[in-house]
């Protein structure tokens, strides 16, 4: 996802969008494509956040789907208050990443600015093995699950090669630059 400007989006977990079985398997990676600053709407998390249990639709009396929403969303406003979660924000330089956890709540901070843009990508990441789901689509333990069709057949064998030749993970280069 592409983001030009500051969303503005209410305090959210992804849990809710899409999700994994077993639960945890799901990361977001937001990238600021330029300096981000609290005038230009910065990602708004709350630290810990990822600890508390996963909230879907059936535990604040919500019928699936997109229409509960909005009631969705204040619910959740109203957890923040009573679980006394304090705000961090995301001010962080181009080409720097925030990466979370996929029950972290979070959303998008005020654009105090208007002339501002924000431009930033958000990279959402399910991990092998798993199943994924939309928890807002799915009612009474039936699942609507995520098919990712664009992901070949032969992902999982290509490993680390680029341009036909074997390259070292970025793990293994960073570990070399820390430890020698």
């Amino acid at each position: 996802m592409n983001f030009p400007s500051a969303t503005q989006q209410l305090a959210h977990s992804d849990t809710i969008h899409f999700n994994s079985s077993p639960k945890g398997y799901v990361a977001g990676v937001w990238v600021a494509l330029e300096d981000i600053d609290m005038e230009n709407g910065p990602l708004i998390y709350y630290p810990g956040s990822h600890k508390l249990r996963e909230y879907g639709m059936e535990d604040f009396s919500l019928k699936p789907g997109k229409e509960s929403y909005k009631k969705y969303e204040a619910e959740i406003q109203q957890l923040v208050k009573e679980e006394q979660l304090t705000p961090s924000y995301g001010t962080i330089k181009k080409g720097e990443a925030l990466i979370w956890h996929s029950n972290l709540l979070h959303g998008g901070s005020a654009l105090k600015d208007p002339s501002r843009s924000r431009h930033s990508q958000v990279t959402h990441y399910f991990f092998a093995g798993c199943k994924y789901f939309t928890p807002m689509d799915s009612a009474d333990k039936e699942m609507a699950l995520r098919f990712p069709d664009w992901i070949p057949d032969n992902s999982h064998t290509l490993g680390n090669t680029a341009f036909g030749k074997k390259i070292k993970s970025l793990s293994n280069r960073v570990k070399r630059r820390i430890y020698t």
